[in-house]
């Protein structure tokens, strides 16, 4: 009788890892439907998974291909023996929100350098464009644009010349261009391609990016590990018949843990083939202007790797620290002994450690620093993780006080506190996406005034500014001027001037123009040509005094020592005139004198001006900006439309909207993705629970008390998880925030909103698991054998 029985046990022992490993591939596959809807849950749940690692692996390559790019279309003006220059001028407009950049280019010689993306130069009255500014060109959407490009297209971009598929950028020839005496801004570039400075500058980004993908990928790591626990109950009883016929303890361990690598493997595949069938997508996806190639989106080899051994090492890692407190023996399986108690201490210390670098932060000063942006960063990330590390120490100690209610109620009570820690793990999910998600919301309000269009719109009563090289500024208005939507047309010069022996400080300006012009917009009661007026607002105390000298220089030498190209002195005959009010928008004078033409002819002026011609439009007409731009699009470079009104969207804007645009789509992804993990736990438990589920239908329990305990069961983690991320969120918000000495604002709806989507889940999540709760109080489900 011995010999028989220990047979059979030292022959699985002697098998050893090899024959181990088979037997649990094996038992996976074909174990039956529930072995396979374990695998294929496991396999959709650690695919998605895999998916969002590679696409967050691939960032840094996608940034670094970018930026290289711009790097080699970065124009290098330092002289090249040999080498004959392309002189070019760069020039921009906007187009219904769009921002359009371009270059014209001018050969000097057989050698001039060319653009990256480009096979030659164009010629003059020629332009090569990008594909999407050439789509945009062809489309009914670009009728109102084309009349800015009086060139022909002889060609498109290349790839290695753009930012991304969605540039709108243009590459015009144009014939000979002035010595750049007159402000026009010449460059004369010798090669391309220079060492660029750090181009995302804004911290407050760079920390939403951090903060945010923490609190996007610790719920993805919460769902591998819970998809790795899909019918755990059913594994177990087939470990221990395995006990039965005589596997040992580390012998039926290392069997869960080869179950556990076929959904991890399975799941790396599925994950693998989203992730390349999703990268053909990438240059279709344009988020405010930002976009990015296929060839982009390539995982780094490190990050890949370690994806790869992170995936099978978790799902396997799970499964044996689940186990740790599991005696499977031959004839059962025990795990109702009392669990120990979790302990506080470690969970609330990433918590405290969290606040207290956040604290320190304030007092290292510079917030742009490097050293500051990883303390904040550490610390917004050991407070994210803080919270899936301290709710299920939370909801035993909640749960554990609750007594009494109606029988629904008891059921899902007592449920939840024979076991809280696997509805912890899952609503911690829930409660990381809804923490980060609040705390980066509140973030971006606070800094919204900076980025905020609210000024543009109606509040410039319809007024833009067309700046004009000096040559071009009589042609500008006089175009302007048949424009029926122009109301008002009103040409305006300005030169610099400076105080003699002082730097910029002490700097001035001298406005010209028309007598029309000064009583119409500064409430002159008279002016005759020849006269100069002294215009002030109250209260200003930087006035010039008339006798005054003056050094008259260049409108676009930006230099600390400017060169003087003549002088002005104030004279006293100046008549004073009271601006009520220094208006943004139009013709606007600051610290300095308003000449007539007849007034400044007496006057030795730079040929550097600064050229502008206000015009006032409709400003409920949406296309008023383009009729303005299109007026002087034969112009080309010399004339430009300035960024005002509902086109006033700047570089750092469009990052913002772009950063909190993929934060709000990972968000709800993630979400979504918890809520799987829910809808998975759901259906383990009534799976699991079947026979007492059954039991308790037979005995005549009505089918509305098992839904509703069904609910509670789901509704009361999610409830004190929604409460401990909106604290968290607010309070991690807060400590930020602090820092950049902007006020604190609690938007509550946009945190209503949150809390409403994860209640819902709560809701989708119980009426799918109906189907499998009907299927179990069937009078079959209480056979056993």
């Amino acid at each position: 009788m011995t010999a028989m029985v220990s047979t059979p046990h030292a022959g699985v022992e002697r098998a050893g890892w090899p024959h181990d490993f088979a037997l649990g591939i094996r038992l996976a596959v074909g174990g039956g439907r529930t072995s396979w809807m374990r695998v294929i849950l496991g396999t959709i749940g650690i695919g998605l998974a895999v998916t969002v690692l590679l696409l967050a692996a691939s960032f840094g390559n996608i940034m670094g291909d970018r930026n290289a790019r711009i790097n080699a279309s970065l124009a290098n003006t330092t002289p090249i023996s040999g080498v004959s220059p392309t002189q070019t001028v760069t020039d921009g407009m906007m187009f219904q929100g769009n921002s359009i950049q371009g270059t014209f280019l001018r050969a000097t010689g057989a050698n001039s350098p060319i653009p990256p993306g480009l096979s030659s130069l164009p010629g003059p009255n020629e332009m090569v464009v990008s594909p999407a500014l050439a789509n945009l060109l062809s489309s009914d959407a670009g009728a109102n644009l084309r009349p800015r490009f009086p060139e022909k297209i002889v060609g498109t971009i290349g790839q290695s010349g753009l930012d991304g598929p969605a540039d709108l950028m243009f590459y015009a020839g144009t014939g000979p261009l002035p010595s750049g005496a007159d402000g026009t801004t010449i460059q004369n570039v010798y090669s391309f391609g220079v060492p660029a400075g750090e181009r995302f500058n804004d911290p407050t980004l760079l920390l939403v990016g951090v903060l945010g993908g923490v609190a996007l990928l610790v719920p993805i790591l919460i769902f591998v590990s819970v998809s790795s626990r899909i019918a755990g109950a059913q594994r177990d009883r087939r470990l221990a018949a395995l006990r039965l016929v005589g596997a040992g303890n580390w012998q039926v361990r290392r069997i869960a843990a080869a179950e556990s690598l076929v959904s991890a493997g399975a799941g790396l595949v599925l994950g693998t083939l989203a992730f390349l069938g999703l990268r053909q997508l990438a240059p279709q996806v344009d988020l405010v202007g930002w976009s990015t190639y296929t060839s982009d989106v390539v995982p780094s080899p490190l990050l890949a790797v370690l994806i790869v051994l992170l995936i099978p090492v978790l799902a396997v890692g799970t499964v044996l620290f689940t186990m740790r407190r599991i005696t499977i023996e031959p004839l059962g399986v025990v795990r109702d002994g009392k669990p120990v108690r979790r302990r506080l201490w470690w969970r609330l210390a990433l918590i405290v450690a969290g606040v207290g670098l956040l604290l320190v932060a304030k007092s290292l000063g510079d917030v742009t620093s490097t050293v500051t942006i990883v303390v904040i960063a550490t610390g917004g990330s050991a407070m994210l993780i803080g919270v899936p590390a301290i709710l299920p120490w939370l909801l035993e100690r909640i749960i554990g006080r609750m007594r009494g209610g109606a029988p629904s109620w008891q059921l899902a009570i007592r449920r939840l506190q024979l076991d809280s820690g696997t509805p912890a793990r899952v609503v911690s999910g829930v409660a990381v996406v809804l923490t980060g998600a609040i705390a980066l919301q509140l973030m971006l309000l606070a800094s919204s005034n900076q980025y905020s269009t609210s000024s543009s719109g109606l509040a410039n009563d319809g007024w833009l500014t067309v700046y004009t090289t000096p040559g071009a500024f009589d042609a500008a208005a006089a175009d302007l001027r048949k424009l029926p939507v122009a109301k008002e047309v009103e040409p305006m010069r300005s030169v610099t001037a400076m105080a003699a022996g002082s730097d910029r400080q002490s700097e001035y300006s001298i406005s010209i123009a028309s007598c029309a012009t000064i009583m119409r917009d500064f409430h002159a009661t008279s002016c005759v040509d020849g006269e100069g007026f002294l215009p002030s607002t109250p209260g200003d105390t930087h006035v010039p005094k008339p006798g005054d000298t003056w050094n008259l220089v260049g409108a676009h030498d930006y230099g600390s020592q400017p060169k003087t190209i003549s002088t002005y002195q104030v004279p006293a005959n100046l008549t004073p005139l009271a601006v009520p009010l220094v208006r943004e928008f139009g013709p606007v004078v600051a610290d300095g004198v308003l000449l007539t033409p007849g007034a400044a002819a007496k006057i030795i002026l730079p040929a550097d001006q600064l050229s502008q011609v206000f015009v006032r439009t409709d400003p409920t007409l949406a296309d008023a900006s383009d009729q303005v731009a299109n007026s002087v699009g034969n112009l080309t470079w010399q004339a430009y439309v300035g960024l005002s009104g509902s086109d006033l969207v700047t570089a750092d804007e469009k990052t913002f909207l772009t950063v909190r645009g993929l934060l709000l789509a990972g968000s709800l992804f993630t979400l979504v993705l918890a809520g799987v993990s829910m809808l998975v736990l759901a259906l383990e438990h009534v799976r699991e629970r079947r026979r007492p589920l059954a039991m308790l239908a037979a005995a005549g329990v009505p089918r509305g008390v098992l839904s509703r305990s069904l609910f509670w069961q789901t509704a009361v983690p999610v409830v004190i998880a929604v409460a401990v991320a909106i604290g968290t969120g607010i309070g991690l918000a807060a400590l930020i925030i602090r820092m950049t000495r902007l006020p604190l604002l609690v938007d509550w709806t946009t945190i209503g909103v949150f809390a409403a989507a994860a209640f819902a889940l709560v809701f989708l999540v119980t009426a799918a698991t109906m189907p499998a709760l009907r299927n179990t109080m069937r009078p079959s489900s209480v056979r056993t054998e």
